[in-house]
């Protein structure tokens, strides 16, 4: 008797640790990618990143502007309040040596930035430009403040680093800002208000996960963008397994046990 029970009982027990050291000692296959190390490594390059626009200076185009200051714009872009602007990454390259102005350093992402306007509920593509690096996009489309050009994307391995670098932005007397930082455990906000010059007024917040942008609230002059992430991806590293599959796990594990003890009284 007691050796059937010694018997019932490792068996139960192996039904029970089984599963659990499946779920959590199978490795995650993850496919190779030319990402550096600062950044998330399981960010999907193939993926176009969607923001919706809330906010956009309807007045007059936005003129886009090469980090060569003395050739002409690249061309005019619009959206438009319910439009939307697309972005989607090429991969990392050094930095443009015209990007002087910018306290990241190679190799920086560069993207393809898409501008959507919302007609009548129609959504037109009005511009595209491609492969431009992301102190590009940050200098045109002010996502940043001075030479903290953070842009669409950024390291995640330092934000004490990022912190720092932020707060060095207030430069006086061109560039005077009160500098605000708001950290959670999942998002980090950095706000600059200037005090001076144009009164920028920027407010960007990122995934420290991921480490791209989730939403911004930009002004100068004329010019105003208030934008939202709407695809912010899940990696599985923050994935937990949900209540409902734990029941049906240990609910399977209960019957077979039942269902083998029982056998096993029989043939007694």
């Amino acid at each position: 008797m007691m050796k059937n029970l010694k018997k019932s009982t490792y068996i139960i027990g192996s039904l029970v640790i089984l599963p659990i050291l499946v779920l959590f000692l199978t490795p995650a296959v993850k496919a190779e990618t030319n990402i550096p190390e600062n950044f998330n490594a399981d960010l999907d390059l193939d993926t176009t990143y969607i923001y919706n626009v809330k906010s956009f200076n309807t007045s007059k185009p936005l003129q886009w502007y090469s980090l060569d200051w003395f050739a002409p714009p690249k061309g005019y872009a619009n959206t438009t309040p319910g439009g939307q602007i697309k972005v989607s990454f090429k991969g990392f390259y050094d930095k443009d040596p015209n990007d002087i102005f910018n306290i990241f350093e190679s190799p920086v992402p560069y993207l393809d930035v898409e501008f959507v306007e919302n007609r009548l509920g129609n959504f037109h593509t009005n511009a595209t430009f491609y492969n431009v690096s992301n102190g590009e996009a940050d200098m045109n489309l002010l996502l940043g403040y001075n030479s903290f050009k953070s842009g669409f994307l950024i390291p995640i391995n330092n934000f004490t680093w990022l912190k720092q670098q932020a707060n060095a932005q207030d430069e006086p007397p061109y560039w005077n800002a009160t500098v605000t930082i708001q950290e959670s455990s999942k998002r980090i906000t950095f706000d600059f208000q200037q005090k001076g010059g144009f009164k920028q007024r920027t407010i960007s917040t990122y995934d420290k996960t991921s480490g791209l942008l989730v939403n911004t609230n930009t002004n100068v002059g004329n010019y105003t963008l208030e934008m939202t992430l709407s695809n912010l991806p899940k990696f599985a590293s923050e994935e937990t397994i949900p209540s409902f599959q734990i029941s049906i796990i240990f609910g399977i594990i209960t019957v077979i046990s039942i269902i083998y003890i029982v056998k096993s009284n029989r043939r007694k």
